[in-house]
């Protein structure tokens, strides 16, 4: 029973009021009071402290407060920074490695006599088509009716495609420095120019690669409305995009800035899965 009466007398001492004065020390005269118990204080502290926590949070989280103090965050800042570097270097080499990919299975489509498609590409975060005309059947019925007509197929051979019916233009001003020869290998021709000069489209077609490699540098495909596939190698930069149309003329591309014998400008012309020598069917 006396513990009871303890715990009983304890808290209501607790929650009894006690007057808090201010005096002066001369005079003795009261200046200021509040009647005060001892919860009440207890409580006014906590939420004291709890208020300039919930201040310190806001200024940490909302405030460069912690970048000004001296050291703080050096090596996490470095840390951070050595990261987002990684990525980027991760993110680079992923987007080269997919290019290499889609240029050898261009290639590989074209020396088979197929032609190239362009298929959704997926990048970082979204998948998006980078189709022109989406595929429809009246679509289809009029490419049949069109690939029927001799005079506008582009599924024709080589062999029933004489040069003098196709009208193209050079694709750089320069000088030939290695001549079409396919017992050893070279599929097309190597010219010598001054730098970064101009290489146009050597006529009307549809840009269908556009890559990067290490052994070629910046390289350019052009499927042409006449069945021809033109490539271009060792560019020091492209000014087209994957599907986009170009005229013959018109500027795709700049030749390398220094020109040596790995740098040298390749041009190949393909039809049907075979090469040409393009020196039948452009004057340079």
């Amino acid at each position: 029973m006396r513990l009871f009466e303890r715990i009983s007398l304890w808290w209501h001492n607790i929650f009894r009021k006690r007057k808090l004065v201010i005096v002066e020390p001369e005079s003795g005269a009261e200046r200021w009071y509040a009647h005060l118990s001892p919860m009440a204080m207890v409580m006014s502290g906590v939420a004291l402290v709890t208020i300039v926590f919930a201040i310190l949070l806001a200024l940490v989280a909302y405030t460069p407060l912690l970048d000004m103090l001296p050291g703080y965050r050096t090596d996490a800042s470095r840390s951070r920074q050595t990261l987002i570097r990684t990525l980027i270097r991760v993110d680079s080499l992923e987007r080269k490695m997919n290019s290499m990919l889609v240029y050898n299975e261009n290639r590989i489509l074209v020396v088979d006599g197929k032609m190239p498609t362009m298929s959704s590409v997926k990048s970082d975060s979204v998948a998006f088509d980078k189709s022109i005309v989406p595929p429809s059947g009246a679509d289809s019925l009029f490419r049949r009716q069109m690939e029927s007509d001799r005079l506008f197929t582009i599924n024709a051979s080589s062999a029933n495609q004489s040069h003098t019916k196709i009208t193209a233009v050079k694709p750089m001003e320069g000088i030939i420095a290695e001549r079409f020869n396919a017992k050893v290998g070279l599929f097309g021709i190597r010219m010598a120019a001054a730098a970064e000069q101009q290489i146009v489209s050597i006529a009307q077609g549809t840009v269908v690669a556009v890559d990067w490699l290490p052994e070629s540098g910046n390289s350019i495909v052009v499927q042409h409305d006449n069945g021809i596939v033109s490539m271009s190698r060792n560019l020091s930069g492209a000014i087209v995009t994957r599907g986009q149309r170009v005229n013959a003329g018109e500027v795709i591309g700049y030749s390398a800035a220094e020109q040596d014998a790995e740098k040298m400008f390749e041009f190949e012309m393909w039809m049907g899965g075979k090469p040409l020598n393009p020196e039948s069917y452009i004057v340079f």
